[in-house]
């Protein structure tokens, strides 16, 4: 049996006889049945890291695997250095982080655990108390957390990096227009600037995409029927896919509209349709599905959540191949590609990300190895009359250039690259160009009350002072001044100031020599 012996008082001792307890216990280990209900995980060590004890919450909290006679290394991973190590430090009490995150080697769920060890002394030899913490969503917030500051610092960097590309494309192509000017389709020299200009082209294409995924790349909205936006694009898609896979479509006999940049619509169902065909190289069947969906309350999904109300979904669906667990959170980061060399960009699904987004809309994926995978895309229903869109009238280049006319135009322009195609391609036309590489240069230049000025051209992001900033102080001693806005950002970035500014329209970069001389020649008629 087990005794107890308690000091009475008075120089008295009582000593209990107790009945022994179901299982032999040793004197040592007798302490941890007075812990078997505290609402805390504890597991007692031995200096090796081999389980002495546990109570019931550590046992709830790591399975059947967690018994005595176990080592620690056997329960828990993901410490970055041997857990032998770890509790040595302990031991020795050279630890400097008090806590350690760790994953549980438990094949059913995935649980993260907050470790802190504390050094006790027992008779014979010290010993080990691990102390648990459910850290499983704290962990999962932290995933999170970190994958929305990646996407956000990925967005920030490809929207710079194609801003400045598509300076340097504008004076690239503008030059080329130029340089075509003087040669004919005879001339030795035209097919070479012809390939520097569809190159040009090409690069701008890329740049685009890069803009797309960062949210920063000028969209031209319409009311668009998915239906007959599918319709025009069935015959193309089936091109795309071939003779292995059958394309099918299935729509909601009643379809309600919405307000998207077709042109870039299509770009991201064609990406979504090559996307299933590569996925199933054996062939198979990829379907499309579209109909209204009206959501009564808020859909949470992916760290999203989608608000309440009438909805235009698509779904592209394959039998492909699936895709991991591991790979579904990345798969719409730029370059991020599971394809060989050669075989993709890793732009697809980043660019239809952005695009999707940009409209305002929310794009989804289902993906099972083996099974399949399915994309989901939904579109707010518009409502009522569709709003007009600012936009700049810019002629397409199989127009023709206008014909020359006369006005003085004020050229603000910080590249000078693009300053000096820009000012020859309207001098070519028979304009008068004043250049100034800031807007304190403009604004000194203006400083002449007896020059005239018709329009004025001006970048919108500029060291010092802005675009619609110089702008708007000028105007207010020549009001009648039209203007043309340039940017390698997207007129959305400042559509609001832009909206503020009468007689305004917006030029994205890179623009041609045609492109600026048309909208510059619908300004002033």
């Amino acid at each position: 049996m087990l005794v107890a012996e308690i000091d009475a008082g008075a120089n008295r001792r009582v000593l209990y006889l107790l009945p022994p307890p179901d299982e032999i216990i040793s004197p040592s280990e007798l302490g941890w049945e007075t812990f078997q209900d505290l609402p805390v995980p504890l597991i007692k060590l031995g200096p090796d890291g081999t389980v002495l004890a546990f109570n019931r919450m550590a046992a709830k909290l790591l399975g059947v695997s967690l018994r005595r006679e176990a080592h620690l290394s056997q329960l828990m991973e993901g410490l970055g250095r041997s857990i032998s190590d770890w509790l040595d430090d302990s031991l020795a009490g050279r630890l400097v982080q008090k806590s350690e995150f760790l994953r549980l080697t438990r094949t059913d769920r995935e649980i993260f655990v907050q470790v802190s060890l504390n050094r006790i002394s027992e008779p014979g030899e010290a010993a080990l108390i691990a102390v648990l913490q459910d850290a499983t969503e704290l962990k999962s917030l932290e995933a999170q957390f970190v994958q929305s500051q990646k996407m956000q610092a990925i967005g920030q960097l490809a929207g710079g990096v194609a801003h400045d590309f598509n300076n340097l494309l504008t004076a690239i192509s503008g030059h080329c227009d130029l340089l075509l000017l003087r040669h004919d389709q005879g001339d030795p020299d035209f097919s070479d600037l012809v390939q520097i200009n569809q190159n040009a082209n090409r690069a701008a294409a890329l740049v685009g995409q890069l803009l797309a995924f960062s949210r920063k790349q000028t969209l031209r909205p319409e009311t668009l029927d998915m239906r007959d936006t599918l319709a025009d694009l069935t015959h193309l898609l089936n091109r795309l896919v071939g003779e292995k896979v059958t394309l099918t479509l299935s729509h909601d006999p009643v379809l309600a509209p919405i307000r998207a940049d077709k042109r870039q619509l299509e770009q991201v169902l064609m990406n979504l349709v090559v996307n299933a065909r590569d996925a199933m190289p054996a062939g198979g069947e990829i379907r499309i599905v579209t109909e209204v969906t009206t959501l009564d309350h808020p859909l949470e999904r992916d760290r999203v959540s989608v608000p309440a109300g009438r909805f235009v979904t698509v779904q592209v669906n394959d039998d492909g191949t699936g895709i991991p667990r591991d790979k579904l959170q990345k798969i719409f980061e730029p370059f991020f590609t599971t394809k060989r060399t050669g075989e993709g960009t890793g732009l697809g699904l980043s660019t239809a990300y952005g695009i999707v987004k940009q409209t305002g809309g929310f794009i989804f994926v289902d993906s099972e190895v083996g099974r399949g995978t399915s994309f989901t895309l939904y579109f707010p229903v518009l409502e009522g009359q569709p709003t007009t869109v600012s936009r700049a009238v810019v002629s397409s280049p199989d127009k023709g250039p206008p014909p020359r006319a006369d006005g003085v135009i004020l050229l603000v322009e910080d590249e000078a690259p693009v300053r000096a195609f820009a000012s020859r391609a309207l001098r070519l036309r028979g304009y008068t160009v004043l250049e100034a590489e800031s807007a304190e240069a403009a604004l000194k230049t203006l400083e002449d009350k007896d020059l005239d000025i018709d329009v004025f051209v001006t970048d919108v992001v500029m060291p010092g002072m802005d675009g619609p900033s110089w702008v708007r102080q000028a105007l207010k001693q020549r009001p009648d001044v039209r203007v043309v806005f340039v940017s390698g950002y997207a007129e959305d970035n400042f559509g609001e100031e832009q909206s503020k500014i009468p007689n305004s329209v917006f030029l994205p970069k890179p623009f041609s020599l045609t492109d600026l001389t048309n909208t510059v020649h619908n300004q002033l008629h």
